[in-house]
């Protein structure tokens, strides 16, 4: 089983476009080998997925069963804008530009665990996203 990410981080792109994965995300980000093996996408509500590529390799596979006839502008978009990271020997990744500008990231950045995949948010549009958000009704809602 892949492991599951929570919480949330605040951090900033350095002047090279360049973040750093948080510690507490990087083991769940590492394959069988040890190495790092993961990749961006196209998300929803203006970030950026982060799945470690065995879970998107599932994602994928579900995908796959759409028949030709009924391909979705939906998985089009989610097919091409995957990039795989690449980690520099720091540790640092560059945000494809891409992405990076339909998230609207400039500087301030939020990583958040969401269960099998990571999300990346530009600060900015992710306080906007959560503001005024009553929490207790958005909990009921799970039905957990």
């Amino acid at each position: 089983m892949s492991a599951l990410f929570r919480g949330i981080y605040e951090h900033q792109l350095d002047d090279k476009n360049r973040m750093r994965i948080p510690a507490k995300f990087k083991k769940g980000l590492t394959g069988e080998d040890g190495t790092k093996t993961y990749s961006f996408t196209r998300g929803v509500n203006g970030c950026i997925y982060v799945f470690p590529d065995e879970v998107l390799d599932e994602v994928l596979d579900e995908l796959s069963e759409e028949k030709l006839g009924e391909s979705s502008k939906a998985s089009l978009l989610f097919f091409s804008s995957i990039f795989s990271a690449e980690e520099d020997q720091q540790g640092r990744v560059v945000i494809p530009a891409k992405l990076r500008e339909m998230a609207g990231i400039k500087k301030d950045v939020v990583t958040i665990g969401r269960g099998r995949r990571l999300e990346i948010w530009s600060a900015e549009r992710y306080n906007a996203y959560i503001e005024g958000v009553d929490y207790d009704e958005e909990f009921k809602k799970l039905g957990i």
